[in-house]
């Protein structure tokens, strides 16, 4: 009977482990984008991906493509940036108001906002992308872009435009003309 008690034992431990194992596996199996990244707005210089042959290969993908640092385009004077935002919760609207602030110094300044139609209701992330000129935002700075619908933010993110000054030689002409 004893011998019978330990092979209990040990099948009760397995199936446990096996328990165990089983419910990690599938809880990673239900790890989704939306629930990966919500209330992120993730940027990259290069498109983002839409689809992938899982869950997790999807997730991946777009942490591979994830990108924080930007450099200026010398001939248009402008950074494009491709986002991904994941909404804290199913947008109830049929548009976000796109907000883009100034945070370089660690106090927002609001630079520009614009209204981004979506496919529909209930939506919980969007693709697309943005194109910032150096006329309105300067160069070397810190962006936060922030999705809202009716003052709620859905997500959020930052990222930095970097760029040459401008150049000053120093000197200045006080003759008159």
């Amino acid at each position: 009977m004893p011998a019978n008690r330990f092979g209990m034992r040990f099948l009760l431990a397995t199936g446990v482990m096996l328990g165990l194992l089983l419910g990690h596996q599938e809880a990673h199996a239900k790890r989704s984008p939306e629930k990966v990244f919500r209330g992120q707005i993730l940027t990259s210089d290069k498109r983002f991906p839409t689809s992938a042959k899982s869950a997790s290969a999807y997730i991946q993908k777009l942490k591979k493509n994830k990108k924080t640092k930007f450099t200026e385009d010398k001939k248009t004077k402008s950074w494009k940036i491709y986002v991904a935002a994941f909404f804290r919760k199913p947008l109830n609207d049929l548009e976000v108001t796109v907000k883009l602030y100034d945070v370089t110094t660690g106090r927002r300044h609001l630079v520009n906002s614009f209204e981004q139609y979506t496919e529909g209701r209930g939506q919980t992330s969007l693709i697309s992308h943005i194109k910032l000129e150096r006329e309105y935002f300067g160069v070397n700075k810190k962006i936060m872009i922030t999705m809202e619908t009716r003052k709620t933010i859905l997500a959020q993110g930052t990222f930095h435009i970097l760029g040459e000054e401008k150049k000053h030689s120093g000197k200045v002409d006080f003759t008159e003309e």
